[in-house]
């Protein structure tokens, strides 16, 4: 049994024009990376790169939909990358992931546009203009049966329906030269008399029922934000009350309920507790609810904590030029306790016996996070620094320095 070869980019160009949203899903993994680290190297920082690179898939979306095979998608996502900047479109010295939460972000996108623009393309343009002529024909004949109602033909006395004056809104108005019956738009009927004279029903038209939208699908939070808003608008035509609830205590709202007149918004202010959420993806969600429905958003983002290191000493903290027979002192053991709520990869003291290049030296764990290293001997005088490192399974560093007075023998 043999592994079947990947595709080609020229052929998940052609499954994603015909809908297939698995393809899109593809090219997104596979340069998902090549284009964030581009924004990265041109100076972005990560939220920023990361909107960039979100418009930069949402746009190659469009375009390959709409007219553009490219055989290189690399070097095409590239080039959508750079429009518009003097940069060159060039791949990255560097590549650094893009952040997990990038990924459903574009894709729940582009796959809502793959349907609304597969389902039109689908469509039978002989079959539309056959709907159209349909309804046309219909509402034609319809006319053509209420005037007739209305006119006979074998009674002097009868004429077509003549308009007494220009409608107002809310209110039907029929003027009849013979008798006849008037139906108000409620159903109510009432009486024309023979004398010529006619009657008139008023109905007020009720107003359109409250809707709300809201301005977002997704609440971004990258991986430092604790601040952030949404707006909600009341589209309908009468006033309307909503509430918003949150699935995460760390998530507090500026407002979780109002009201709002017919065209009025609203803007609910964010915020988020970093210290209250776990380590790793932020995938929380907002519900927004009104009497006729409701909006779920999606909150998404990313959250890391570093190593923390305390109380970083050397002991002791003074020692000797070694060389010399009689200064034996010149070796000190660094010390520290190191702790972070990921499990720890590795813990390094980093120093140079001259003052010019380092070395690196492994710190060993003997317990209650504590971790040393003994780091000599020194070979100049100097104030040497003893840099401690700590690095965390999700590859999180956080370090601490402490000092060692490196003296001459005496």
């Amino acid at each position: 049994m043999t592994d079947t070869p990947p595709l080609s980019d020229s052929d998940l160009v052609a499954a994603y024009r015909g809908g297939d949203t698995d393809a899109f899903a593809e090219i997104y993994d596979r340069n998902a990376d090549v284009v964030f680290s581009y924004f990265l190297g041109r100076g972005d920082s990560r939220e920023d790169a990361a909107d960039a690179a979100n418009d930069v898939f949402v746009a190659a979306a469009g375009r390959l939909d709409a007219r553009e095979r490219p055989a290189d998608l690399r070097a095409w996502l590239l080039g959508i990358a750079a429009e518009g900047s003097s940069a060159e479109a060039t791949p990255p010295d560097e590549l650094v992931p893009a952040p997990p939460a990038l990924r459903p972000r574009v894709l729940n996108k582009v796959e809502r546009d793959v349907a609304a623009a597969f389902s039109m393309r689908s469509l039978d343009p002989e079959w539309v203009r056959l709907g159209i002529f349909a309804v046309v024909t219909l509402v034609i004949g319809l006319i053509g049966l209420a005037v007739a109602a209305q006119f006979d033909p074998l009674d002097p006395q009868s004429t077509l329906p003549v308009a007494e004056s220009p409608q107002q809104p809310g209110e039907t108005t029929t003027t009849t030269l013979a008798s006849a019956t008037t139906t108000s738009v409620d159903g109510s009927t009432g009486s024309t008399p023979d004398d010529g004279s006619s009657t008139t029903t008023a109905t007020t038209v009720p107003s359109s029922p409250a809707d709300f939208e809201v301005s977002t699908e997704t609440i971004d939070f990258g991986a430092d934000a604790t601040v952030n808003q949404f707006q909600i608008a009341n589209s309908g035509g009468s006033p309307g009350t909503w509430q918003v609830a949150v699935s995460s205590e760390a998530i507090s709202l500026s407002s979780g309920e109002g009201e709002l007149g017919a065209g009025e918004t609203a803007t609910v202010e964010m915020s988020l507790d970093r210290e209250g959420i776990e380590e790793g993806d932020l995938a929380e969600t907002i519900t927004v609810s009104w009497g006729g429905g409701e909006v779920e958003l999606a909150v998404v983002g990313s959250h890391e904590d570093l190593p923390v290191i305390h109380n970083p000493q050397a002991s002791p903290a003074s020692v000797e030029v070694s060389g010399d027979e009689e200064c034996t002192n010149d070796r000190t053991t660094i010390s520290a306790r190191v702790r972070d709520t990921s499990p720890l990869e590795s813990v390094v003291v980093r120093w140079s016996p001259d003052g010019g290049a380092q070395q690196e030296t492994a710190m060993e764990s003997v317990g209650n996070d504590m971790f040393e290293a003994v780091i000599g001997p020194f070979t100049t005088v100097q104030t040497a620094e003893a840099r401690i490192v700590a690095f965390d399974d999700r590859g999180n560093a956080g370090g601490a320095s402490a000092s060692v007075a490196v003296t001459a023998c005496p």
